[in-house]
Formats: structure tokens, sequence, C-alpha cells
């Protein structure tokens, strides 16, 4: 399970730092010449949350014992539904030909949602072989 949380992480907070900038680009990176908008502040703070969940990974290369491991998971995940839900917060552009409509906006919530459910279900792993170790 500490792998896969690690791994998780690592990747999920590489894939929120990279894509609205480089993957799937916020209007303002994409090279079709729009001016600063809505979406570039929602890239931007997608990026500062993928970068400390990226911090929160390779902190759990460090960390021993279960509950420390759940501790790092169980904050990941809210940082992750923050992810998920931030273009809701600063906004985007409601239009269906601008690149955040189509590309970054749905591409943050996937990652995000797809990087929640696998620490969740890590999480109740992990909770579950505890109890089994206490117990025995």
């Amino acid at each position: 399970m500490k792998k896969l949380i690690i791994i998780t992480c690592l990747g999920a907070g590489l894939l929120l730092i990279l894509m609205p900038r480089y993957i799937l680009p916020a209007c303002e990176y994409s090279g079709e010449g729009h001016a600063r908008m809505h979406c570039s502040d929602t890239a931007d703070a997608v990026m500062i949350v993928g970068a400390v969940i990226a911090a929160l990974g390779a902190a759990a290369l460090a960390m021993k014992g279960p509950f420390v491991l759940i501790a790092d998971a169980a904050i990941a995940s809210v940082l992750l539904a923050t992810a998920a839900y931030l273009p809701n917060v600063f906004g985007y552009c409601m239009s269906k030909n601008m690149p955040c409509h189509y590309g970054m906006v749905p591409g943050i919530r996937f990652i995000s949602l797809l990087a929640l459910m696998i620490l969740l279900t890590s999480v109740v792993i992990l909770m579950r072989e505890s109890r089994k170790r206490r117990s025995s």
C-alpha cells in the first residue's frame, strides 16, 4: 500500500503541475493568442496544489508506520478534492471553443477524482490492516 500511495501522490501531483501549462493548457498558455483570463488563475492554483501533493508523495518515502501513511493519504485526498473544485472557485471560460473548457478543466477533474478514489481505497485497506494487527 505504501508504494501505491507514493506513486499516486507523485503521479497526480506531477500531472496537476504539468497539465494546466503544458499537457492541456489554459487559454493563456495554449499558443492561440488568448489574454490572461480566469482560467489562468485556476491553472496557477492547481499547479500549487499539485506541487503540495507531489511533496506529500515524496514525504511518504521517508514515513514509517501505517498511521502516518494514512494521515499523508488523507491530506492528499483533501487536496485532490480541492483541486477538482478549484475551477468552480476561480472560474474558467464558459465558451465550449476555449481550450480550458474542453481540455484543462475536465483533465484536472479526471486526474483528481481518479487519484482520490485510489487514495481513499488504500486508506480503507490500511485501516483494516492496522486493526487486524492490533487485535492479533
